[in-house]
């Protein structure tokens, strides 16, 4: 597993009482069709504006999640942590999101994460637009993210997610967050401070360990490699066994389907905090 900055060293305060079922989100219901300059993936274009991007249908996301829970369920663990949540649709949006999310011990996000990079230039100047706040850079895009132009002056559930706004919610109680997102584990990267993006904003917010993308998916691959992770974690592996096991998997599948074994199909994800 990855260290972020020296201060995930430090032990955290064990609560008494942790909440523990699954919260499984996929396919949000974006809104509008996705205009071109839609984002498939990763915001990684050295200039962009959070106004402009729209967010493409991810149908493959729902049965993602779908399969989270089934899985969670087969185990025999949806009884035994106390149940599972699927929100997907209009039903993934932000306001239900802050209010599932500390519920659970696990947080599994199929959607569009999104780091936007270096800001625009202003219009008028051509200089680059000064972000002081790192966290307003990147996001999850969630239901009506498409919409958000048309939300009310000042309603912060306008659909999109940012680090800001997760690092604001109590996730304490989080034992694993896992994005199947492509590139969710992109920040901007300060000297002394780590990678500032969604997995500082999770950290911040409390979650233990994040399971996360360093670049883009196979979407074929990722969902292997994901139902091989909860397969081996629902077996009690510990984190650091349950990722090393999945990319196994996932690399002994395609080199026995004589398919490419390019890192990138098995090798996109890793994992960061605790290793248990």
């Amino acid at each position: 597993a990855y260290l972020s900055s020296e201060r995930d060293l430090v032990p955290r305060a064990t609560a008494t009482s942790r909440p523990a079922g699954v919260l499984a989100v996929g396919a949000p219901d974006f809104g509008e069709a996705a205009a071109p300059r839609s984002l498939e993936g990763p915001g990684t274009s050295p200039c962009q504006d959070l106004r402009s991007l729209r967010f493409a249908p991810l149908p493959g996301a729902r049965a993602e999640a779908e399969r989270v829970v089934s899985l969670w369920a087969a185990r025999g663990a949806g009884a035994q942590a106390g149940g599972s949540v699927l929100l997907t649709g209009s039903e993934a949006s932000e306001k239900t999101f802050k209010l599932e999310a500390p519920r659970n011990a696990i947080l599994h996000l199929a959607t569009h994460g999104f780091f936007l990079g270096a800001p625009c230039p202003d219009a008028a100047s051509s200089a680059p637009v000064a972000v002081d706040n790192p966290l307003l850079l990147s996001g999850l895009a969630l239901a009506g993210a498409n919409r958000r132009r048309a939300a009310a002056p000042g309603d912060d559930e306008d659909g999109v997610l940012t680090a800001e706004e997760i690092a604001g919610v109590d996730l304490s109680g989080v034992d694993w967050g896992v994005w199947a997102a492509c590139g969710s584990g992109l920040g901007e990267l300060r000297a002394g401070e780590g990678v500032l993006g969604l997995r500082r904003a999770f950290r911040i917010a409390g979650a233990r360990t994040l399971v996360m993308s360093l670049w883009e998916v196979d979407d074929a691959s990722a969902q292997s490699w994901i139902a091989n992770l909860y397969g081996s974690r629902l077996r009690e592996s510990s984190t650091m066994e349950a990722v090393r096991e999945a990319s196994l998997r996932v690399l002994r599948a395609r080199r026995e389907a004589g398919a490419s074994t390019h890192p990138f199909f098995w090798g996109p994800f890793v994992a960061e905090g605790e290793w248990r």
